[in-house]
Parts: C-alpha cells; structure tokens; sequence
C-alpha cells in the first residue's frame, strides 16, 4: 500500500477524500479509464475503511475478517475495479458451513427456529407483493408471518447488517444484480482478506494515497478546488470526491456547499462496535460453523473463521451494537459467554469501530434530492449511505459518479 506525502504546490485531476472500497474504487477508476492524476486523502495510518483484516496464526497462516466477511460473483463492477490486481488469484470458494442461533442460551439451527404453520399461511401473500414503500417489518411479516419475523428474519437481517432493520425500506435488502461473473464462484473469500485485497489499489498507476492526513477544509477556486489537509498542507485539484462517513462529509461541505450538508444531515448514522478473537482449540460445545445470529444482548452476530481454518485455532468476530456493546472487557465477557470459553483461551484480540448508515423509507427520494443539489457543486460523493451497504453498492456508486463528471 502506498503512502505519498503531497509536495508543496502539486496540483491532482481528481482529489478523493477518503481510503474506502467507496474513493479507492473510483480512484481506480478515474487512473486507469481516465488516466488522471489522482490524490487519496486517508486520515487513518490505514486505507480499507470499514474492510479489515487481523491475521490468525503465524505470518500468512490464517485470517479474520473485522468487516464484510464474502463476496459473490454477482459484484460484477467491484471485480471489475479489482482487475488490475491480484485479487481474482486470490479468490477462494467459502466452505459450505452454516449459521446456527442461540436461543435462550441453546444453539439451535435455524429451521428449527421457524413456525412452519405461520410461514405456509402467510407465502401465498407473496403473490402480488410489493416491496417499495413498505418497511422490511411490515413487508416480511406480511409474508412470513409475524412470529417468523419476531423470531427468525429479523434477527437475522440484523446480523447481516449489524444494526437494527425494522425500518429499513424493505427493496434495500436482497438486492437482485443484474449480471453473474461466470469465471468467479458463487460465493467466495479473499486469502489474506479483504483488507488488503482492496488496500493494494492504493497502489495502482496513477493512484497516491496520503495516509494520516484528515481533510479540514474545502474551497472553490478559479481551477476547482483546494484542500487543506490536517497536517497543513494545501493541496489544489481540479474535481473533488467525497468518499467519507455522511457525518463527517457533512462537516467538511458545510461551509463552502451548505445545501449539500444540509441534506447530508438527515442521514442516521450507528456505530458498529467489532471484537476479534482468536482462541485455542477446542471449544466443545460450538461445531465448526459459518457464524452465530445473537437475537438476544447486545451482539448482532459472531461470524467465525472456520471455512478457512488455522489447526489449534478458532477465530471469532463479534460485531456489537455500538450504543449497548460497553467497553471493551464487557465486550470480552460477552463473547466469551456466547463461546463457551474463558478469558485466558483468547490468545490475540482486534478491536474496529464502523459508522454505518440506517438506511429508512424514503431514501430513494432524499437520494434523487442529494444528487440534484450535488449536479449544481461539482463535486462527487460516494460510500455506502448512497446506493446500498454492500461492497458492490459501493462499486456501483463510484462507477455513476465516473459516468456523470468523467
């Protein structure tokens, strides 16, 4: 990965604000379709965003993924950004585990969990059911059932996303892709991980990402725009991309683009609180499994590192409710408990803070309005409060953002 110190005087085509899967996607883009000169501005000494990765075992021998865990082949535009790399040689077909729930203190497998009497009444209501305008509650109850919904899919919506999804606009989730990579398996993790599988395009021609340099203030110029970085720099670019948490975004617009932020402000924002655990082998009581839906306490979900495992270890990551999660000795014990496990197994721990976006009814409209106001600053903005969560929502935004000013 790369870490550039800008010169006093340098001038960029296109400076991004922001080392995520969002702005190292449509740097890639703009330095390899478009061949212009790019800055990456990160202020943490990491570019990745909400990708990281903690290694298991000795050097190379195992990893652990603090946060999205898989990929699918339906992610055509985000295997496309990842082309130049040595990603697709990395790619490797997850195991077939499953995920079971703990209820009450019980593992139970899932199916297992499901009132199959509701669920039979409730599946002829599909027929003619409409996703838009509707929350995930309403709409899935509606069809499930509302003791499968209480029970099962809510639960599990919320593990996938590692935050509430009650209100979250029902056709956000279980996104249709229109195009399958025939050459890639279905479902599929990165060896090494997803971290610096992504970090590696900060290193592409074209491409100087600045590590540790938070960006402070934004301003028009007669040529586009300048940048003042924490570290005092200036730096003068020709467009800007916005590739930050909606929060933060809206702090640095704020005073050069006030109707931008001010739309920026309506988006709900929720911390993500991640534990990584790597223990000794055994934990009796946990087969080898995909992961763990935690209906109940303070913990959405326990994804393990069993398709991919290390001999002797057991690798765990708790993605926590960050307004219930405590600190992180209470985190510690929680995840112990769900493990069955005492302290004294966990032989290495990683700790990963996220902000992510709570996506509510009537996002499709706000969007609409954001990307009118945006049309008149020039700028471009990009993450994962935009057109989805997922690592190809992400892709997808940058790659419109690219059509639209490139």
């Amino acid at each position: 990965m790369s870490d550039f110190a800008p010169l006093p005087g340098d001038s960029y085509d296109l400076c991004v604000i922001g080392a995520g899967v969002s702005g190292l996607s449509l740097a890639q883009m703009a330095a390899t379709r478009a061949h212009l000169r790019v800055l990456v501005l990160e202020r943490h000494r990491e570019a990745g965003g909400c990708l990281h990765t903690a290694p298991v075992g000795g050097a190379g021998a195992g990893w652990l993924e603090l946060g999205a865990h898989t990929c699918y082949n339906s992610y055509a535009q985000f295997l496309e950004v990842m082309g130049g790399t040595d990603f697709l040689a990395r790619v490797t077909p997850r195991k077939g585990l499953g995920f079971r729930m703990i209820e009450r203190g019980a593992l139970r497998s899932i199916p297992s969990c499901l009132n199959f009497w509701e669920a039979a009444l409730s599946l002829p209501r599909l027929f003619g059911a409409v996703k838009a305008g509707q929350t995930a509650a309403a709409y899935y109850s509606r069809i499930l059932g509302p003791k499968n919904w209480a029970r099962v899919l809510h639960p599990a919506l919320n593990a996938v996303a590692s935050q509430e999804t009650a209100g979250f606009p029902a056709d956000a989730l279980f996104k249709r892709r229109a195009t399958r990579r025939k050459d890639v398996v279905r479902s599929f993790a990165v060896r090494g991980g997803l971290g610096p599988a992504v970090q590696a395009l900060a290193g592409l021609p074209g491409i100087h990402c600045a590590l540790g340099r938070e960006a402070l203030e934004l301003t028009r110029t007669a040529g586009g725009c300048q940048v003042r970085t924490s570290l005092g720099e200036t730096i003068q670019t020709r467009m800007v991309a916005v590739a930050t948490p909606p929060d933060a975004a809206r702090a640095l617009l704020a005073p050069a683009f006030p109707g931008l932020a001010s739309l920026l402000g309506r988006i709900e924002t929720r911390t993500v609180k991640s534990l990584g655990l790597v223990l000794g082998d055994p934990l009796p009581h946990l087969p080898r499994l995909a992961g763990l839906i935690l209906p109940e306490g303070p913990c959405y979900s326990a994804v393990s590192g069993d398709a991919f495992p290390v001999p002797g270890k057991r690798a765990w990551t708790f993605h926590f409710d960050g307004a219930r999660a405590g600190d992180e000795e209470q985190m510690l014990a929680h995840a112990c408990q769900v493990l069955g496990a005492a302290p004294k197994q966990v032989e290495a721990r990683f700790r990963r803070d996220h902000t992510m976006p709570a996506l509510a009814l009537g996002h499709d409209r706000w969007l609409e309005a954001l990307d009118r106001t945006l049309a008149e600053t020039g700028l471009m903005l990009v993450g994962n409060y935009l057109s989805g969560l997922s690592i190809e929502d992400c892709a997808g935004r940058a790659l419109h953002e690219f059509k639209r000013m490139l």
